[in-house]
């Protein structure tokens, strides 16, 4: 009975975060669900059907998102643009624009207070006022690319989360097996306009979600 009651706070108190952020994180993006993220999706039972994490997990990840998030976009001294946070068993990924390079150690340190972090992949373009994809041309492109793939039935469109940087797809989240990520990444890229994909994507049939992770920093 106690951990029930445990668990119906968790689940309140997801809700009201994701109430309050969903708005000022990025726009909501096509589809019925994707992974669990901070931008207010929720996660259905055909989510979580090809998700080997317990229930409890999936709302750790999602509260450690908003948290994540929220400390972002209060660090006055940090000039980051449309960051999103993305957690999957404690596994943070953040992608968007960077300003200066000293932005990753802020990061890095939002992170590292943040509670339990598994690892953290960092995969930011820096922003560029010769840039020739803005951010209405990201938003257009990520949802196209969102539409395309719940259309496409051989992959589970409603597990992937799709972030658009400079024009530049990220994917992320669970799928079947190695294939529905190679035609994620084939679908994708066949939309007009993309310049490149990079697959953060994870099959189901893998039992561990790379422990081994390591902090990475990739530039652009």
């Amino acid at each position: 009975m106690q951990k029930l009651k445990k668990l119906c706070l968790l689940i309140t108190t997801l809700a009201c975060l994701n109430g309050c952020t969903a708005s000022v994180l990025m726009p909501p993006l096509p589809g019925p669900t994707m992974i669990p993220s901070a931008m207010g999706s929720l996660y259905t039972a055909y989510a979580a059907s090809v998700d080997e994490r317990g229930f409890q997990t999936i709302v750790e990840d999602e509260l450690l998102e908003a948290n994540i998030q929220s400390k972002i976009l209060h660090q006055k001294d940090l000039e980051v643009l449309g960051v999103s946070t993305y957690s999957y068993n404690g596994h943070i990924y953040i992608i968007g624009q960077y300003d200066q390079k000293e932005d990753f150690d802020k990061l890095r340190m939002i992170v590292k207070s943040s509670g339990k972090v598994n690892s953290l992949t960092t995969f930011l373009f820096a922003e560029s006022e010769d840039a020739t994809c803005n951010a209405a041309e990201d938003y257009i492109l990520q949802s196209e690319v969102k539409a395309a793939l719940l259309d496409d039935d051989s992959v589970w469109g409603t597990n992937i989360a799709v972030k658009s940087v400079q024009c530049n797809i990220v994917l992320l989240g669970r799928v079947g097996d190695i294939n529905e990520i190679e035609q994620a990444k084939r679908t994708a890229f066949q939309i007009e306009g993309v310049q490149t994909v990079k697959s953060f994507l994870r099959s189901s049939n893998h039992n561990k979600y790379r422990l081994h992770g390591k902090k990475v920093a990739i530039l652009k």
